[in-house]
């Protein structure tokens, strides 16, 4: 079963009568639930040392979904590896660009 991150994210109602104008009202949607902001903590140093890290570059044409899925069986775990080097999105990685992929799975989701 895979880790959401999202389990420890405040859930809030959204009343900002301008944010209700645009997304809400064209749709008939009187309200919903939303996430709060993450508080992303990084491993410690301690934490790493007792990682796998697996050295990659990054490629012009490489998707972060496609690369959980190779290393860790799951696309669904692709924000790992964008937090792990501290990236929100595959727009960050530059073509050429070191990353690291931190092994194994079970001992990342701990750190976290």
């Amino acid at each position: 079963m895979a880790y959401s991150r999202n389990s420890r994210r405040r859930l809030f109602r959204n009343n900002n009568l301008n944010y209700k104008n645009v997304f809400f009202r064209p749709r008939g949607i009187k309200e919903t639930m939303q996430y709060g902001l993450p508080t992303l903590r990084y491993p410690s140093p301690t934490a790493i040392l007792n990682l796998e890290n697996v050295t990659a570059y990054w490629g012009s044409t490489d998707k972060l979904y496609n690369i959980a899925n190779e290393y860790y069986g799951s696309p669904e775990y692709w924000w790992i590896i964008a937090w792990y080097n501290q990236k929100t999105t595959e727009a960050d990685f530059s073509p050429g660009e070191v990353y690291l992929i931190p092994l194994p799975l079970e001992a990342v989701l701990g750190a976290m």
